[in-house]
């Protein structure tokens, strides 16, 4: 299943935009960074996975990134439209089931919204 293409982001000048960006959570098995979306956009949220080679082979990198995938697409509904992600694997994501990464995207999703919100408002 997956997401589609239109959601992802491909070129290296967008994950060094979103990386820049001040929005970083780290959680045990990842570390998510955010670039909020302005007011007027409509779009989906976007997502990029960046797993090095410290995070383990070929299969386990790959299978790392798919769960990531997996998760974002679940939650994509409830993420602000316009968003961009990105999420470093961290390698001991393995030792996490999957109901647990999940619930660390959450909580780190939600943190972002609630700084983001706070940062609007002290405008």
């Amino acid at each position: 299943m997956g997401i589609p293409a239109s959601q992802r982001l491909r070129k290296q000048s967008d994950f060094q935009q979103v990386r820049r960006s001040e929005h970083r959570i780290h959680c045990g098995p990842f570390v998510v960074q955010c670039q909020p979306g302005g007011e007027a956009s409509a779009s989906r949220p976007m997502l990029g996975v960046i797993a090095s080679r410290r995070v383990g082979n070929a299969v386990k990198r790959n299978r790392g990134k798919r769960l990531v995938r997996e998760i974002f697409r679940r939650s994509a509904g409830t993420l602000p439209p316009g968003s961009r992600y990105v999420v470093v694997l961290r390698s001991g994501f393995d030792r996490y089931s999957f109901a647990e990464l999940e619930a660390h995207f959450a909580r780190a999703c939600a943190k972002i919204v609630r700084r983001t919100e706070a940062g609007e408002a002290s405008k």
